[in-house]
């Protein structure tokens, strides 16, 4: 398998639609009181940035993490930076002291089914840490990829696997299937919002 850096090079990039996934307006426009504005929102795996638009509108302050430096010198030109929008070339395993305990939503899309499923409990790990107390993480998971796992990325999840992982770390507070998708993305995937204890 090709690394990141190579797949933005070779424009190798199939799940780059272009735009923000519609899940999230979906989301702000039903379920408003997890979307405050002034929230400060990571976007672990952000690509070329697209999906930080929706929040960076509703006056959220955004940061958006990717191990490869091609998409987020990609996502810095097509959409530049501010105080509220801000690009870093981050592993998600292994955040800055800055940036622990720092966050009020981490937004995943395509990141959980990106990595090794291996990874997937160090995943979840990480992302409590990066979250503040009684903060949130809200995901729109690829659940019905249509690739073997072993085959991946993507790589195959399922809404128990999910459940399974984060179960450990966080309460679930709503799910359900979003009835927008990108094209081709119809009935197959799942989101779930989770909320970090205030002990944690």
């Amino acid at each position: 398998m090709k690394d990141w850096n190579s797949r933005y090079l070779d424009a190798d990039t199939p799940w780059d639609k272009g735009a923000a996934t519609p899940v999230i307006s979906e989301l702000m426009g039903k379920l408003p009181q997890f979307f405050q504005s002034g929230s400060k929102v990571l976007i672990p795996g952000c690509g070329r940035g697209h999906d930080a638009q929706p929040f960076l509108k509703a006056a959220m302050q955004v940061t958006g993490a990717d191990v490869s430096k091609e998409a987020i010198t990609d996502a810095t030109e097509i959409y530049g930076k501010s105080d509220n929008m801000r690009w870093i070339t981050d592993d998600i395993f292994s955040m800055p002291d800055e940036h622990l305990r720092h966050y009020d939503i981490v937004w995943e899309h395509t990141c959980y089914c990106a990595i090794l499923p291996e990874q997937r409990e160090n995943y979840v790990d990480s992302i409590a840490t990066l979250l503040k107390p009684n903060a949130y993480f809200i995901g729109t998971f690829f659940i019905e990829t249509g690739v073997p796992i072993e085959d991946g990325p993507p790589f195959f999840t399922s809404r128990d696997d999910v459940f399974q992982n984060f179960e450990r770390k966080f309460h679930l507070v709503w799910e359900g299937k979003p009835s927008t998708s990108y094209e081709g993305r119809e009935g197959r995937e799942w989101v779930m919002i989770w909320r970090k204890p205030i002990t944690g």
